[in-house]
């Protein structure tokens, strides 16, 4: 796997001793197992090049898997999302009787996230570590196998749930027309590839009651008049553009996350992968957790809220992407302004209004907020493999607007098409926090 080395070897698993052998052993297994865990998936899902909301998807249920799991054991710490979740009204739990609590939740995430990737391998290899570093430290055969057992009665029940979402019935659906009109969505340069997921609104949310509740600010009336609205919204970008500098195309890059972005040279095209815009995100966890020395129940829960958050904001904005078709920059300023501009990264195959990434971050920072809290300084080096450098943000909602400004001086999105997909997403987190509380 491309710039991934398993690593579950150097992880820490601390055990206390036992007076009698036959009992079951305390076991204590570090945060440092779940963080392993959680970027195994998030290179795992780079690997297969899954789309953002094929990716949201890939992230969610193994961590709802791993939460429910552990829930089972600290109720009093992780309040049960069973009757919160659409669609998930009961769960039945087996004789848990030597099953370890961080083991068993382990292996429900490594079950589900096998389900929903295409690179299976990684995850069993992830699986296997596990079973392996559990047998060199002296953890007993019925501990795992007891954990095992418990771990595949809930993941068995929650793979119908998940299958019941509507993904595979819109894998078979139409694909998606542009209709050519001026004002609408059309394929794009440099691929000019068909409309990405347009029926993603049919995925089943997870808390949203309805898809669609958000209402965005309206748009101006599409004109071409220099003197018009929607022509000063599209210069906005143009002059943007034409006026960047360094330091505003290295936010662009930074947050760019694009999954299959594509170099062409002459007929050479090649292809560069990166987390998608939740995998960053997700990522974003994983090095806040561990700078705060998050304990394994807040690792848990930022993991799964933040998941959820991000996998309904998606749906969310999808739906209003499909249904309001509105035109990219570089499609509008080609024809009317300038056919020579371009923007400075890729724009991504799908309608401009609202902007996905800002939605995803913002309801991502929404949720992270009020589980860490509003001051939690942190340094995010996930760019860091692609040659750019560390960003340090003083909040979670600081490094949600720098996604927003990216959007812009990329040259992708409006600026009204970021500022209402921050708050889409913020109306995203506002929801689950209210749902996930009760």
């Amino acid at each position: 796997m491309k710039y991934f080395v398993l690593v579950f070897s150097l992880l820490t698993l601390v055990f206390s001793s036992c007076k009698d052998e036959k009992s079951t052993p305390e076991i204590v297994i570090e945060p440092a197992v779940l963080h392993h865990s959680n970027l195994t998936l998030l290179e795992t899902v780079m690997e297969d090049a899954l789309s953002p909301p094929v990716a949201s998807r890939a992230y969610v249920y193994p961590h709802i898997a791993h939460y429910i799991t552990l829930s089972s054991f600290y109720p009093d710490s992780l309040a049960s999302v069973i009757n919160k979740l659409n669609g998930l009204n009961e769960i039945n739990f087996t004789d848990s009787t030597n099953s370890h609590p961080e083991l068993s939740a382990l292996y429900a995430f490594t079950n589900i996230a096998q389900k929903v990737v295409f690179s299976e391998h990684y995850i069993n290899k992830l699986r296997d570590s596990i079973t392996h570093n559990a047998q060199s430290l002296n953890f007993r055969e019925e501990v795992i196998h007891a954990s095992q057992q418990y771990a595949k009665a809930i993941t068995d029940q929650l793979a119908s749930w998940i299958d019941q979402d509507n993904y595979i019935e819109t894998r078979t659906f139409d694909r998606w027309t542009s209709t050519k009109l001026p004002h609408n969505w059309r394929e794009t340069p440099p691929d000019y590839v068909t409309g990405l997921e347009p029926h993603w609104d049919k995925i089943r949310p997870l808390l949203l009651d309805t898809v669609g509740g958000f209402v965005p600010k309206a748009l101006p009336e599409f004109s071409t008049d220099p003197n018009s609205d929607f022509y000063k919204m599209v210069l906005q970008v143009y002059q943007q553009i034409l006026n960047s500098k360094q330091e505003y195309e290295d936010t662009a890059w930074f947050w760019d996350c694009n999954p299959i972005g594509t170099v062409h040279q002459g007929h050479m095209v090649m292809v560069i992968q990166k987390f998608t815009p939740p995998g960053h995100w997700l990522n974003i966890v994983n090095q806040v957790a561990e700078s705060e020395n998050a304990s394994y129940i807040k690792s848990t829960k930022a993991y799964t809220y933040t998941a959820i958050s991000m996998f309904d904001a998606l749906i969310d904005a999808w739906h209003l992407k499909y249904k309001i078709d509105l035109v990219r920059p570089v499609t509008y300023i080609q024809e009317y302004i300038d056919p020579h501009w371009k923007p400075v990264i890729q724009t991504p195959p799908f309608p401009e209004y609202t902007s996905g990434h800002s939605a995803t971050s913002a309801s991502a920072a929404g949720v992270l907020t009020e589980i860490f809290g509003d001051n939690i300084s942190f340094t995010d080096r996930t760019q860091l493999r692609y040659g750019l450098k560390e960003r340090t943000f003083n909040s979670f909602k600081e490094a949600a607007r720098q996604v927003d400004s990216s959007r812009f001086y990329g040259g992708i999105h409006y600026m009204i098409g970021v500022n209402e997909g921050s708050r889409q997403g913020y109306y995203i987190a506002e929801n689950v926090l209210k749902k996930l509380k009760n």
